[in-house]
């Protein structure tokens, strides 16, 4: 048996989603990938290397994986009794704290499951949930992921087995006369629509931020990506920040802003990181993380961060403009493939030849960084030029802060400037009557 620990002690590894506290020194888990009919092993592959990377994050050990191709889906147990016996045998014989199925089961799968193992039963929705609830560090992340896991958890109350743990101080009590399940369903319903109107709340205010900034004219560009695509790497090289980066799924939960410098521009670029996609995510969670997704929605601009050492990179692409398209984020795109310091020469021309519009950086290594800034400067303010303009002297500050000001000729009552600035720039200094085109250049 695995070493228990003192049954008061603060720190254990369990999934959040389970309904038993396992005090245990490491958390060993068998993983169950499923190949349906029309499937093939290698279509499992990735999607069961994700599973096991999963795991991972949550803290548990992978100690055994198995694959189950099944002919049809067992409305009882998923994949039917010879496969499930089998899997009984193996998570018996080898103390196993944790089974983890790759696939979505039904609340009534997931009860019957349990009482077969004798042990916790996850699946890859409430394994996801479990790596969110880990993670998030704002108000507004952690409302987010408890709503997320009370939708999850309310059609599986009956499954529990006992009271379920608190959560936001909302679900635990229970009320006179009436039974478990019943106090269980109605405060989960209670909790539920508080959580939703406190993320209205968040939602209203991030709507007031951004009409403040359209009204101020300060560009949002919002990067994307698959799971541990390196976005939070790509913004702390970007901006120089201290933007928290780590190799693993979803390190990243909160939305991260920072403000992205551009050569002789002194008004600046928010930019954004959001929380990576996956293959499967649960629609929960996109529903719950709506607010914060509204980033990528509202922004200017996407930089689509891309894994250049995935094996399948044009799963994890389509992947998030699936996802992209839920949100409905209609933006234009710069697509980025980073970590090229992790593949070699003839991977890396084959991607260039596949994806010639895209970007290739390495933020570990800041190669291709400098490129990329101009890309995002090129989109959002247009490409630099040289113009001359007639203004007032007392405009020469505001033009100062949009480009470079290459000469300038004093006449009568108005001055004459020469200046490098971008096109987009100019046109709204133009607009806003700023400046007048000097028709005797």
């Amino acid at each position: 048996m695995n070493e228990r620990n003192n049954p008061n002690q603060v720190d254990k590894k369990l999934l959040t989603v389970s309904d038993r506290d396992i005090f245990v020194t490491v958390q060993k888990a068998l993983l169950v990938g499923i190949i349906l009919r029309n499937e093939t092993r290698a279509d499992k592959e990735e999607s069961l290397k994700e599973l096991t990377n999963l795991v991972k994050t949550a803290g548990s050990t992978p100690y055994i994986v198995q694959t189950k191709r099944i002919d049809k889906i067992d409305p009882k147990t998923f994949i039917g009794k010879g496969s499930i016996k089998e899997l009984e045998d193996i998570s018996k014989s080898n103390d196993i704290d944790v089974v983890v199925f790759d696939c979505e089961l039904t609340p009534n799968q997931q009860k019957e499951l349990r009482v077969i193992f004798q042990c916790d039963v996850v699946d890859r929705t409430g394994l996801i949930l479990d790596i969110f609830a880990l993670h998030a560090q704002s108000k507004e992340a952690s409302l987010q992921v408890e709503l997320a896991m009370s939708v999850y958890l309310k059609p599986r109350l009956a499954g529990l087995g006992k009271t379920l743990n608190q959560q936001g101080g909302g679900i635990g009590t229970r009320g006179p006369g009436e039974t478990k399940l019943e106090t269980d369903s109605r405060l989960i319903d209670n909790r539920i629509n508080k959580l939703k109107k406190g993320l209205k709340k968040i939602e209203k205010q991030r709507n007031v931020q951004s009409s403040s900034r359209e009204r101020n004219n300060i560009p949002m560009v919002s990067i994307v990506g698959y799971t541990n695509a390196g976005k939070s790497t790509l913004l702390k090289k970007l901006t120089n920040s201290d933007a928290y980066a780590a190799d693993e799924l979803f390190a990243t939960v909160d939305s991260l802003q920072r403000e992205l410098k551009i050569k002789d521009v002194q008004e600046p670029i928010i930019i954004s990181d959001t929380v990576g996609f996956i293959q499967n995510l649960p629609t929960t969670l996109i529903e719950s993380f709506k607010s914060t997704l509204m980033v990528a929605t509202n922004a200017d601009l996407l930089v689509h961060v891309v894994d250049a050492a995935t094996a399948l990179p044009e799963m994890h692409i389509n992947t998030v403009s699936s996802i992209l398209k839920q949100i409905d984020a209609k933006s234009n795109e710069i697509m980025v493939f980073n970590k090229i310091d992790k593949i070699d020469k003839a991977s890396l021309n084959n991607l260039k030849d596949t994806y010639p519009e895209a970007l290739f950086v390495s933020s570990i290594k800041g190669e291709g960084l400098i490129e990329l800034i101009e890309k995002i400067a090129e989109e959002i303010y247009g490409s630099t030029t040289f113009q001359s303009f007639k203004v007032n002297p007392s405009k020469l500050d505001t033009i100062a802060k949009f480009g470079k000001i290459l000469n300038v000729k004093n006449e009568s009552d108005y001055l004459v400037l020469e200046v490098e600035m971008r096109e987009k720039l100019i046109n709204r200094l133009v607009e806003l009557k700023i400046v007048e085109e000097n028709l005797n250049a």
